[in-house]
């Protein structure tokens, strides 16, 4: 499954999970439209051997393939959500009410160090932001991400973050790995934080104690 990267200040890169693959699969989707329809003018040109054809064809073919693979991706990262919330193979589950949210998003933003891999929204949860954990993923408003203890992305801890707004933190491991002769490896740690509900404290500290005994 594919996941989401970027670098953070120019020098670190994450795991940002994958936020709303339902709306990425539609735009994926597009791109895969755009791709056949290349495709189809480079093989309908009247001459296929001039350069226009002959790029079309194969910029049509590079883009049809992304996309699909890119759709497949996010598609079956939706199933997945769908079925968390349905409740299938979940231990733990709370709702963060809208102000203990605001507080936890503000003091994350105000982070200098140890940044959260969770790109937060900044926008209000008027109803509250749902948190559910599976025995290997957790989906934390819109945005899922994977845990595992082995693979690209790995976490190899998880804690509770004492704070205004206590959360589980998980201590994240990325690794890439080149191509080309060298094969060289670049890895990245990093910090993935969601928010407890102040209901939920017992429930979070189960949730942890099930993360730590994977490690």
């Amino acid at each position: 499954m594919r996941f989401d990267f970027t670098r953070a200040g120019g020098a670190i890169m994450r795991d940002r999970g994958i936020s709303s693959p339902r709306t990425k699969a539609w735009v994926a989707g597009a791109f895969a439209l755009s791709g056949a329809i290349a495709l189809l003018w480079g093989l309908q040109s009247p001459d296929p051997a001039l350069q226009e054809a002959s790029t079309a064809k194969t910029l049509g073919i590079v883009v049809l393939v992304i996309a699909l693979l890119m759709a497949a991706n996010y598609l079956y990262a939706q199933s997945l959500i769908n079925k968390m919330r349905r409740g299938d193979d979940v231990i733990g589950r709370w709702t963060v009410a809208p102000d203990a949210f605001a507080i936890f998003r503000d003091n994350e933003l105000r982070r200098k160090k140890r940044k959260n891999n969770w790109r937060l929204p900044r926008g209000n949860w008027p109803e509250g932001l749902e948190v559910i954990f599976t025995r290997r993923s957790v989906l934390v408003g819109n945005t899922w991400f994977r845990l595992a203890t082995k693979g690209m992305s790995r976490f190899a801890n998880a804690r509770i973050e004492t704070d205004a707004v206590s959360s589980i933190e998980f201590s994240m491991r990325l690794t890439i790995r080149g191509a080309g002769s060298t094969h060289q490896s670049a890895r990245y740690n990093g910090h993935l934080r969601i928010p407890i509900a102040g209901s939920a404290t017992v429930e979070a500290a189960r949730v942890v104690e099930y993360f730590k005994d994977l490690v």
